[in-house]
């Protein structure tokens, strides 16, 4: 019985100086992770929202958390686009997406910034081949067919993902701002 609780005992002090280890290294690493997240972000913003269409881009909050971003010519006040970011889970994980469109529903910019879907094939769905066919495009327009966007050969489900997250987003986005 003594055997066990001393087994017991020195198993205790090896987890706890493991999640002391693990605490510690979440505390210092943190701040650098989130750096790397808000220019990770700031860089797709300028991506999705090239500075011919917008210069200024402005977040709009809710409860502290940015919602979406307006974006802005020079000093007007004039709106001449979104930029916001999209969900939806593809065929094996969540694909998210940064999509800039005109205030008219015109897609001027798109960017994966997170996915993890099957390798080789799903993956594709972040490659500038497959996002480039929804530039210049209506929202409303949007579809999976092989005279408008063309799914990734192998990966329908998370092509069918990323259209939809894209154009229904957007669609929302258009007729809640437009009220």
């Amino acid at each position: 019985m003594n055997t066990i609780l001393k087994f017991a005992f020195i198993l205790f002090l090896v987890n706890l100086a493991a999640a002391s280890i693990l605490a510690t290294t979440y505390n210092i690493t943190k701040p650098k992770i989130e750096e790397q997240i808000r220019m990770a972000q700031a860089e797709a913003l300028k991506q999705v929202m090239p500075e011919e269409v917008a210069d200024r881009i402005e977040p709009v909050e809710k409860d502290g958390v940015v919602q979406y971003w307006k974006a802005f010519k020079g000093k007007s006040s004039q709106l001449n686009g979104y930029v916001f970011i999209v969900k939806k889970y593809g065929y094996s994980s969540v694909i998210e997406t940064m999509v800039g469109i005109k205030k008219d529903g015109t897609v001027i910019g798109l960017r994966v910034i997170s996915q993890n879907e099957t390798p080789g094939l799903g993956v594709k769905v972040a490659d500038i081949s497959f996002i480039k066919q929804f530039i210049n495009r209506n929202v409303s327009e949007l579809e999976l067919s092989k005279n408008n966007i063309n799914a990734v050969a192998g990966a329908t489900i998370s092509s069918r993902a990323f259209l939809d997250s894209v154009k229904s987003s957007s669609m929302e986005m258009l007729k809640n701002k437009n009220e």
